[in-house]
């Protein structure tokens, strides 16, 4: 099965010290969201998780924002309070992931020239 040429929706929030990264489930769900708080957050968010990126951008490499880094940047360690402000504040971002390639079995060590 080909995996890739999929949809990548994501709020990209950049802080005083660090940046952040929300996955969601495409753009209108947060744009509906924006309009009406009443939507419920599950219908909007790909998953719980606030990732950050270490100041390098939405495409950066994503790491689980720890409870500190949360509390240092938005004064509140609190996910439903943070995902909300990231969600309000944040850089709507859409872009789709290609087709990927390369060795399908890493079991099989180095395949260069000896």
């Amino acid at each position: 099965m080909t995996r890739g040429n999929t949809r990548q929706s994501k709020v990209f929030y950049k802080g005083l010290t660090e940046d952040f990264v929300i996955m969601v489930e495409d753009v209108t769900a947060v744009q509906n969201w924006r309009r009406d708080h009443s939507v419920p957050l599950a219908q909007v968010l790909d998953g719980w998780k606030i990732f950050t990126s270490r100041q390098h951008g939405p495409q950066g490499i994503h790491n689980e924002a720890s409870r500190a880094t949360l509390e240092r940047e938005f004064g509140t360690s609190n996910y439903n309070d943070v995902i909300s402000r990231i969600l309000n504040e944040g850089e709507i971002q859409e872009n789709i992931n290609t087709e990927r390639q390369g060795i399908r079995n890493e079991s099989q060590g180095p395949r260069g020239i000896h």
